[in-house]
């Protein structure tokens, strides 16, 4: 899996979702992967977000654009 340090724009296609917070090094990581056709994030974090509601569901604030 590909990282970047900072948070791509969410306009973007890059995924973006955050793999860890600014800890004791000051750093902060986010997925680089492309964000899967239709869908907020890449495939797998897609998955891990989607697993946290009751229904499966994404919820997104506005500005954030699904892959294409």
């Amino acid at each position: 899996m590909k990282t970047v340090g900072t948070e791509p724009a969410r306009s973007s296609q890059t995924c973006g979702y955050q793999l860890s917070t600014n800890g004791w090094d000051s750093r902060a990581s986010f997925c680089a992967e492309p964000k899967a056709t239709g869908l907020y994030y890449c495939r797998e974090h897609h998955e891990w977000v989607a697993a946290d509601d009751p229904n499966g569901v994404v919820r997104m604030a506005p500005g954030n654009v699904k892959g294409r």
